[in-house]
């Protein structure tokens, strides 16, 4: 559906150098087209595109899209992110009789939507739209501060040019994603450079993908920082750029403020990794996030004193503290996810800093700001990527965010089958800890805890929780232990006096996660994690067990992932235990077929029945 608005193509038969721009009518053979002969499957194509951006001022968009499909219908409705939209045109062409109809969009299809953040959406509809359609739009943006000009899309672009123009070229840094494999052909000229490319392939859904924006064909453009009269190029340069500066070293030198406070926070404790937690926890429980994002401070005294402050002022302090602790602590620059990878040297990408601090030879990655962190922990949107860790010398070195610890679930199901009313009741205690615990204290931490239970139910159809008790969730530096009774009605299945069901009770995979037979983007599974099963079926009174599934134990080189699983009886119940594995937080593409493999039998364990009948 065409919902990237701020992501915006564009292609043109234009010149570079025209003032006024002209574009070959739409044909007859265009609409009467049935497919593309390239992109056989797709539902729609843009079949030009064309952007012309004067760098911090005027955007200029034609673009034109046929439909092949009723599935196409989607792109049928434009909508456009921009608050100030000029000389906005758009029609839909249609064959009809053999000859060509053009029929304008009427100011009545054209809806401006106002949210109360003030941002606005410009909203088109296209009449008369059906297989075969072309749809054409064009308008300009007077003033559009865009740092990303996106060239790819999830239909396929036949033709596209982009033309970026400025006046001081010199101060931009501008770059292809070469994450995406896609590279424009490009030219220089006096105002600014042209790209243009053919039969651009469309952006391909896959799982485990978190910001498809990172793989996304675009055109990056960050402004160069200057120092004085130098322009910041390299990581080296930028390092020492923000040391400098007022707003990020001058700071985290200022250490009066909480002079007072560190000596008894830190008591009598002289091991280094105690002391960093106490500091860490003081200023957690101390300062509050005002939920705003920032790379520095203008005044971090003031933010301790009034007891809240950005991400940045609240891990400034961290640091500051943990320094005058003696201890080796450091500003890590950020860019959050929605700001997609940090490919290249740039001061201005970043929007967060974070603390980095090293002892007894491990590096430890902190974000006071969230209470939901426990020491070690960041919250999924800072997840992203490399950032950039500065040191006091100005050396730097970009260190991965990904988090490389392993987070465990474990569960445990004593369940009772009763033949009669195909169903199976029991209790079920669940264990979770490290990042699985974060991820519960995100998702429920403004609700009522029922909230988790309700939600259990909600996903499968036919659960009945009983008795619940959440503890742990309360205190990050504690697991998160959930316990109920249950029931489960139709759980078994009655097939000619045998009773079938499934092994793996509500943890199960339902779906084949992984039926491509290629990948083409790295894996993010966001952390390493390793689940454990155990589920014990009472067996019924006078019933036998017919057949189980035969143990699997599969495992990918070097510890990358397993999969483990086995089932046998003991007098009357059948023990069922299985270990997931996945150590670690993002895979490239080459271990697609390993990782298709583990889970392609999880899914087969999932579906699988075990088989009573009656002695």
């Amino acid at each position: 559906m065409k919902q990237f608005l701020f992501f915006i193509f564009l292609i043109a038969t234009l010149s570079i150098y025209a003032q006024e721009y002209k574009y070959t009518p739409v044909t007859i053979a265009q609409l009467t087209e049935q497919k593309d002969s390239l992109f056989l499957e797709a539902d729609a194509k843009y079949i030009l595109k064309d952007i012309e951006y004067t760098y911090g001022q005027k955007l200029r968009i034609f673009e034109r899209i046929k439909i092949y499909t009723k599935e196409g219908f989607a792109f049928a409705k434009e909508e456009i992110g921009f608050t100030t939209i000029e000389d906005l045109e758009a029609y839909t062409y249609n064959l009809d009789e053999g000859e060509v109809k053009k029929t304008k969009v009427p100011s009545s299809s054209i809806f401006v939507e106002k949210f109360e953040d003030e941002n606005t959406i410009t909203k088109v509809t296209y009449p008369e739209v059906r297989v075969g359609s072309i749809l054409e739009i064009s308008y300009t943006i007077p003033y559009a501060g865009l740092r990303m000009i996106g060239v790819q899309s999830i239909i396929p672009i036949k033709s596209i040019r982009v033309y970026l123009k400025s006046a001081v070229l010199r101060e931009l840094t501008i770059t292809q994603n070469p994450l995406s494999g896609i590279v424009l052909t490009s030219e220089k000229n006096d105002d600014g450079i042209f790209y243009s490319g053919k039969n651009i392939p469309p952006l391909k859904q896959e799982k485990f993908v978190t910001n498809i924006q990172n793989y996304r064909a675009q055109i990056r453009i960050e402004q160069v920082g200057s120092y004085g009269e130098r322009y910041m190029e390299s990581w080296e340069e930028i390092a020492a750029l923000y040391n400098d500066t007022g707003f990020f070293g001058k700071q985290l030198e200022r250490k009066r403020y909480f002079e007072y406070d560190l000596p008894k926070i830190l008591g009598d404790e002289i091991n280094p990794l105690k002391r960093a937690k106490l500091i860490y926890a003081h200023v957690q429980d101390k300062m509050e996030w005002t939920e705003y994002y920032s790379r520095g401070s203008e005044d971090i005294k003031k933010a301790y004193k009034e007891e809240k402050g950005t991400i940045a002022e609240i891990n400034f302090i961290v640091i500051a503290m943990m320094r005058k602790a003696g201890l080796n602590a450091n500003p890590l620059l950020t860019a959050t996810l929605s700001r997609g990878y940090v490919l290249s040297p740039s001061a201005t990408i970043f929007n967060a800093t974070i603390c980095s601090v090293e002892i007894f030879g491990n590096t430890y990655i902190l974000d006071a700001s969230r209470k939901i962190n426990a020491f070690g922990e960041l919250s999924n949107e800072m997840i992203n990527g490399n950032g950039l860790l500065i040191y006091k010398n100005d050396d730097w070195k970009l260190f991965p965010t990904s988090p490389t610890l392993v987070s465990k679930e474990i569960n445990i199901v004593n369940a009772t089958i009763d033949p009669i009313v195909k169903n199976i009741k029991g209790e079920i205690k669940t264990r979770i800890n490290g990042y699985f615990s974060n991820r519960y204290r995100s998702n429920y931490e403004n609700s009522m805890k029922d909230s988790y239970w309700e939600n259990l139910e909600e996903m499968h159809n036919t659960l009945k929780i009983e008795n619940p008790i959440i503890t742990g969730d309360e205190n990050v530096d504690l697991p998160i232990t959930f316990k109920a009774n249950f029931q489960k009605e139709t759980y078994v299945e009655d097939i000619n006096n045998e009773l079938y069901f499934s092994p793996l009770f509500i943890f199960g995979n339902e779906v084949d996660e992984f039926n491509d037979t290629e990948r083409k983007y790295p894996l993010d599974f966001r952390f390493p994690y390793h689940k454990s099963y155990k589920i014990n079926f009472t067996i019924p009174d006078n019933y036998k067990v017919v057949s189980l599934l035969e143990p699997k134990n599969l495992a990918m080189p070097d510890g990358i992932a397993s999969l483990k699983y086995d089932n046998n009886v003991s007098g009357n119940q059948i023990q069922i235990s299985m270990d997931f594995e996945i150590n670690y937080s993002l895979l490239g593409a080459d271990y697609y077929e390993g990782i298709k493999k583990i889970f392609t039998e999880y899914f087969k364990i999932s579906n699988a029945k075990i088989v009573l009948a009656k002695k």
